[in-house]
């Protein structure tokens, strides 16, 4: 049943080059590689030091639409399929009935996107965002750069290989802020991945622990194992994936389609941290994407380290906003 495992949960040779457990941990990529047993066990988060974790919520009569888009950013349990074929009414999946994942950040541009554009000391990094997938997330990032709050902060965080962290007004990984007075959590999206060059949220675990930290995914290969993986999904692309009441079904395509899985592949990224392929059915929000500017991130990311943070300052210095096609 190495099909159904590999559809639906983290697998371990996914969290070889798993995530960090916290934010100043001083754990280098190397060493995480060496921890397989471990890594394949835990959520691997990316957030700061001081967890405000609240229990996960079952799911159960959560609205489906807004799981998808984004809705009120609550946690949902992922079905865990092991040896049987389980029906998935009432699941997360039942969302890609007629609506199968569409990686969103191989699309090109269309006029009228609005991007940011943060301006380092390292240079110029060009962002874009999905609204649809992440309204919460975006509408945070974007009020909190027009207000300023990100100009003068450093990426606190930086590991090559892996990502770069930046956003919180401490400096340290321990803090953050966030325009919704609780704070916000998870939206979970299909159509939204952790390639390289992703911009995503951290969190210091479940619940409404999001704030105004950041990471960009740097990671340009991935494991090996993972990669035959990947390999075996594109493989089985017309194979049913699940099934749910009445003889529907969906098919490996409609959850992890080619294009995604080959993107990952040849560009590198960090899929653990997709919920999709986290066992506990978490991981963290993709709301953005770098449109130019990678150079800039694998200059950063590339810069000295004592226990992960720069050396030398790596400062946000502003945050602009433009009109693509204008």
């Amino acid at each position: 049943m190495k099909k159904l495992f590999l559809v639906f949960a983290l697998t371990a040779s996914l969290a070889v080059f798993g995530a960090c457990d916290e934010a100043e941990s001083g754990t280098s990529a190397a060493a995480q590689a060496e921890e397989i047993n471990f890594l394949a066990n835990t959520d691997g988060i990316i957030g700061n030091a001081e967890s405000s974790a609240t229990p996960e919520f079952e799911g159960e009569g959560i609205d489906m639409a807004e799981l998808v888009g984004g809705g009120v950013g609550e946690v949902f349990n992922a079905p865990m399929i092991g040896g049987n074929m389980q029906a998935l009414d009432g699941t997360i999946y039942e969302a890609l009935l007629g609506r199968p994942s569409v990686p969103l950040q191989l699309s090109p541009l269309t006029a009228g996107e609005e991007l940011a554009v943060m301006h380092t000391n390292h240079g110029d990094i060009t962002l874009r965002f999905f609204p649809q997938e992440a309204p919460l997330a975006v509408e945070n990032f974007k009020t909190l750069a027009r207000e300023g709050f990100y100009d003068g902060l450093i990426f606190h965080r930086v590991i090559p290989g892996f990502m770069i962290q930046g956003g919180c007004p401490l400096g340290r990984g321990t803090s953050g802020e966030s325009i919704f007075e609780d704070g916000l959590g998870l939206e979970r999206s299909f159509n939204v991945h952790h390639f390289r060059g992703a911009l995503a949220t951290a969190h210091s675990g479940p619940g409404r622990t999001i704030g105004s930290q950041f990471y960009i995914v740097q990671a340009n290969a991935l494991h090996p194992a993972s990669i035959e993986d990947f390999e075996y999904l594109i493989n089985i692309q017309d194979e049913v994936a699940g099934e749910f009441s009445g003889g529907r079904h969906i098919y490996v395509r409609d959850v992890h389609p080619a294009a995604g899985l080959k993107h990952f592949i040849e560009n590198g990224g960090t899929p653990w941290l997709d919920w999709q392929w986290n066992g506990q059915g978490y991981g963290h929000t993709v709301f953005g994407h770098v449109v130019t500017g990678l150079d800039i991130v694998d200059s950063i990311a590339t810069t000295e380290t004592s226990s992960d943070r720069p050396i030398s300052s790596v400062i946000i210095e502003s945050i602009s906003f433009k009109i693509y096609g204008e």
